[in-house]
């Protein structure tokens, strides 16, 4: 209670010091913890020689305070934070116009305090905050095991294409930070690194549908920030981890990260290795040019993975740190696809052939990551951050597809191929950024830039196999090299004139220096594109409260969506005996435009609505190239729009039951005349998700959680039925929260695993389903060692918090 009372009049005393008189005086000085190293969010209380309360403060990030504009006089500090003792200072005298320095004060940890601390404090597996909605993944049990593809499904307002395209609240062009960081992958490359995280290192994930100027321009839907596990006890501790689920195939990992955390050094690494197998089985038929296709198509893919990091931290003083640190990842993905078409007239049945194929696909992949970063607090009201980053990846591919002709009743082979591929690919991403920001009174003003460069390097070889001998076709193998440098710029004012009026006005510019190469023993148009163009990217927000209870913030910005590297290389790459993919070197980036308006009541209740306008969007096209083939074509079309409503409401039923509700409905409209075909599409797009958590008998966590889906557009042109799920998972700690062990169920009534499609474009009718994997039993097991009791304030949030943010600006 007293702790309660000395909180409220520090708040108190801040928001009243707004309209009292003010004097040319300034009290500063910086909070310790046990360890010597800057405590955030201490209640600074400054009080008169005869104990009454003057002035109060909350330490910031850097551990400092500042009380400005008192009265001369004579005073002492009290300082109070969880975890720590209570801390009375010495008496001091403070002049007219004197600017005092007190020296740096360490508080000690309160052991009796701690450990309460740590049995009751508990996350929200969902929270909705003014700028982003954060999943904490550690709080749930239900994602034990899950990767991180799977874990982005389970996301509120996202979904995971039959492509693993990521989709956030109706709109493509999801960026993917992890740690802050982007990763510059995308398609099956991206999915590939994701498939290779595991829950047991992600703390949470962060979903940014309208990013500030400070944040890179690229991604049209917003940015989903992936964030690590830290280590936040002192001393050498660490874990050990271990997962196992079934489904129709089985997936497992193992893993473990050690620790260490001492007064000037921050040490860790961590390693998991992972085992999984992916179902992905077709039925589909489909209608052009008098024939009709009914293909049958059953794929295995096994990725055996190492996902490994360390990273090292350096406080140089109570001002400037150092942090260096770097991952590797290593998968071997090995992918066997089975396939029967009956292909036959539409006007005779009888008259047709099968194809029978097999696609067996080897492809190892490395990435390797590095980060140096620098910070200075160079005072109370100014920082100073820099930032190096260097990225490698590579995949090599190789590819076995033999295909046999028959007739309609399998006895007799009428002709046979043989073919073989190998598509290797290396990308070496550079970047540099500082950032700067300074603190005013009622003002912050940041300002920054970037220079980042990509080069990517293509090797395309297609073999004819004979007599089991690779013959190369220079004809159909290519090289193709590409480069990209942006430079980017960015300045963001922040104001805050009065407490229920905010505003935030950015500016990011960005210049796109692109040249793409094709080198080919075969002619064609086109094999050096170069491009240069900048763009001016705003951002303004504006936000008022009234109340404690309403708050109303309304938001504008521009983002752009550059093309995937091999979605410009115009070679036509098979990819069945049936169809091809060909790149479009004339396909331009996509803008979109955003606009939302958000309101939230008692911050519970947040009601957000966003309409988006995207020009020239990308879409994936079958083109007809004769009779029998097809090619899969990326093309600009005209516009996409969306419409969106989000609705989250958190709820605590009974001390033991929380609700959290997630809506999101989008109306999606696409237009686009594409080599003569007009293109009107629109669906009704609605996405809900209803949390279940449950703190049952025995010290038990459950979470039961039901997702839904409707009908949606994919790849531009083709309508995905609905679909929903219900997941579940069960937590126990044992041995003085040492041993957690967590049962999962996925998909439990297996609602989920199918996918229902159908298109009606440019002379196709297609139809059919594509099945998943996803109904899946499992049981993942974790066990700490080492120090686990002693933890820094910094991660634990005190009922309050938020109200503190507000008081430290």
């Amino acid at each position: 209670m007293k702790r309660i009372f000395f909180i409220l009049m520090v708040i108190m005393s801040i928001t009243f010091h707004v309209y009292g008189q003010s004097f040319d005086t300034k009290i500063s000085g910086m909070v310790l913890n046990a360890q010597n190293t800057p405590l955030s969010y201490a209640t600074v209380a400054l009080m008169s020689s005869d104990s009454l309360f003057v002035r109060g403060d909350v330490s910031k990030d850097n551990g400092s305070f500042v009380f400005e504009g008192v009265r001369p006089g004579t005073y002492f500090l009290s300082i109070q934070s969880i975890e720590y003792v209570p801390y009375s200072g010495g008496l001091f005298s403070l002049a007219a116009g004197e600017k005092k320095e007190i020296n740096d004060i360490q508080l000690a940890i309160n052991s009796n305090e701690l450990n309460e601390v740590l049995v009751t404090a508990k996350k929200a597996v969902i929270e909705v905050r003014a700028d982003m909605m954060v999943f904490n993944v550690s709080a749930s049990p239900n994602t034990a095991g899950n990767n991180g593809l799977e874990l982005l499904a389970k996301s509120p307002g996202v979904i995971v294409d039959p492509d693993n395209n990521i989709i956030l609240q109706g709109k493509n062009g999801v960026q993917v930070f992890i740690n802050g960081r982007p990763t510059r992958l995308s398609g099956t490359d991206l999915a590939s690194m994701l498939q290779s995280m595991r829950a047991d290192n992600i703390e949470s994930i962060e979903l940014i549908t309208n990013p500030s100027a400070k944040y890179e321009a690229e991604g049209n839907a917003g940015i989903i920030n992936i964030r690590l596990k830290k280590n936040v006890n002192l001393g050498f501790n660490g874990n050990l981890t271990s997962s196992f689920s079934q489904g129709t195939y089985s997936r497992s990992s193992l893993g473990t990260a050690l620790f260490y955390k001492g007064d000037k050094w921050n040490l860790s690494g961590d390693i998991i290795a992972s085992d999984d197998s992916y179902q992905d089985d077709l039925l589909d038929t489909k209608n052009q040019s008098g024939f009709s296709f009914d293909q049958k198509a059953y794929s295995l893919n096994n990725r055996k993975g190492i996902n490994a990091s360390t990273g090292i931290d350096y406080t140089i003083n109570s001002k400037q740190s150092l942090s260096l640190s770097g991952r590797g990842i290593f998968n071997d993905n090995r992918n066997e696809l089975k396939s029967f078409t009956s292909i036959s007239s539409t006007l005779n049945k009888q008259d047709g052939e099968i194809l029978n194929s097999q696609t067996l696909d080897d492809m190892p992949t490395q990435n390797y990551n590095l980060n140096l970063n620098y910070f200075n607090a160079i005072n109370d009201n100014t920082s100073l951050s820099a930032d190096v980053s260097y990225g490698y990846y590579v995949n090599n591919k190789s590819t076995d597809q033999p295909n046999d002709y028959t007739s309609l009743d399998g006895q007799n082979i009428l002709r046979s191929s043989h073919n073989a591929f190998d598509a290797n690919t290396k990308i070496n991403l550079a970047s540099a950024k500082v950032d700067f920001e300074r603190k005013f009174k009622s003002v912050s003003l940041s300002a920054g830039g970037k220079f980042s460069n990509i080069s990517t390097e293509n090797q395309f070889s297609f073999y004819d196999v004979k007599n089991g001998e690779n013959l190369l076709d220079k004809t159909k193998s290519n090289d193709f090299n590409y480069k990209e440098k942006v430079s980017a710029a960015y300045v963001i004012l922040n104001a805050k004139p009065s407490e229920v009026f905010s505003f935030n006005i950015g500016l990011r510019v960005e210049n796109t220096s692109s040249i793409g190469s094709l080198i080919s023993d075969l002619p064609v148009n086109d094999s050096e594109v170069k491009r240069n163009y900048t763009n001016f990217f705003p951002n303004v927000s504006v936000s008022l409260t009234d109340t404690k209870n309403h708050q109303l913030s309304l938001s504008y910005g521009r983002r752009i969506t550059r093309p995937n590297y091999q979605d410009l290389n115009p070679f036509e790459s098979r990819l069945s005996e049936l169809v091809a993919w060909k790149g479009n070197p004339f396909l331009n980036p996509n803008y979109i435009t955003n606009f939302n308006m958000t309101y939230s009541f008692k911050k519970k209740l947040v009601i957000s609505n966003t309409y988006s306008i995207i020009h020239d969007f990308f879409a994936t096209i079958f083109e007809i190239v004769n009779e029998k083939g097809n090619f899969l074509i990326p093309r600009n079309m005209d516009r996409a729009t969306t419409n969106g409503l989000a609705v989250s409401y958190p709820q605590q039923i009974y001390k033991w039951w929380n609700i959290a509700t997630f809506l999101n409905y989008n109306y999606s409209l696409y237009k686009g005349n594409l080599g003569g075909t007009v293109i009107d599409l629109n669906a009704n797009i609605f996405n809900g998700r209803l949390q279940n958590s449950f703190q049952l008998p025995g010290k038990i966590s459950m979470d039961l959680n039901y997702n839904y889906s409707s009908p949606w557009i994919w790849r531009g042109t083709i309508y995905v039925e609905g679909n929903h799920r219900v997941d579940v998972g069960l937590r126990k700690s044992f041995f003085d929260n040492r041993l957690q062990l967590t049962l999962t169920g996925s998909d439990i009534l297996r609602t989920g695993s199918d996918y229902y499609y159908n298109s009606n474009y440019g002379g196709q009718e297609i139809s059919g389903v594509r099945t998943f994997d996803n109904q899946r039993v499992g049981l993942s097991a974790s066990v700490k060692f080492g120090n686990q009791k002693v933890k820094v304030n910094k991660k634990n949030k005190s009922a309050i918090d938020d109200e503190l943010n507000r008081i430290s600006g």
